[in-house]
């Protein structure tokens, strides 16, 4: 699919549904891949105005504001950011907020960062060692089996924790239904799975 595909796609999701942070947020990231600045940042303020939780986007629209020039702005949403995953414990997200924050020579809010007991997985639980989930860097909750057959079902298995796979099944269900897509057919499976590496952040896996 090419870029401009992948962008009229996700238009037409964010438009069918503009209180759907999944399409917005995949739109942004589109804009984003094809250098459209001012594009990106409006859909990643969207985001963060109907997830204000969604730490991934601060630092996405952080990003989206220093290609805009806009580097006070994007100063201020990373900042932002930083308070949202230090509270709900995203560290990857945090971490990459803070190392663009110091790159830049600005402030970097304080925050919480964890000692080896708490980044070590409980022993009662079903994480690995070394499990850290790709999309919110959490060292626990990892799932017990993976969620399917195949590659993709222990990619999801080996770096996806049961939280945000739980959110994702929800924003899969949105997916489908607003794009109309029929799973039987291989385009509809590969646009289901692009949405899927999207949100779960697996692309660079």
């Amino acid at each position: 699919m090419t870029d401009d595909s992948r962008i009229k796609q996700f238009e037409q999701m964010a438009s069918a549904d503009p209180d759907n942070e999944l399409g917005h947020f995949s739109l942004g990231r589109a804009y984003l891949g094809a250098e459209r600045f001012d594009d990106a940042a409006v859909s990643f303020a969207r985001v963060v105005e109907l997830n204000p939780k969604m730490s991934k986007a601060y630092q996405l629209l952080g990003e989206a504001l220093d290609g805009a020039g806009k580097r006070t702005d994007a100063i201020d949403a990373l900042t932002k950011g930083i308070g949202v995953a230090n509270e709900l414990g995203d560290r990857m997200p945090l971490e990459a907020m803070a190392d663009k924050l110091r790159s830049w020579d600005a402030p970097v809010p304080t925050y919480e960062t964890p000692t080896a007991e708490a980044e070590a997985p409980a022993a009662s639980g079903p994480s690995a060692a070394g499990f850290r989930c790709c999309r919110c860097g959490r060292p626990d909750g990892q799932l017990e089996k993976r969620p399917f057959k195949g590659d993709m079902g222990e990619k999801i298995l080996a770096n996806v924790c049961n939280g945000c796979w739980r959110e994702w099944i929800g924003q899969g269900t949105k997916v489908i239904n607003e794009l109309g897509l029929a799973l039987s057919s291989k385009e509809g499976q590969d646009a289901y799975d692009q949405y899927m590496l999207e949100f779960l952040q697996l692309e660079e896996v």
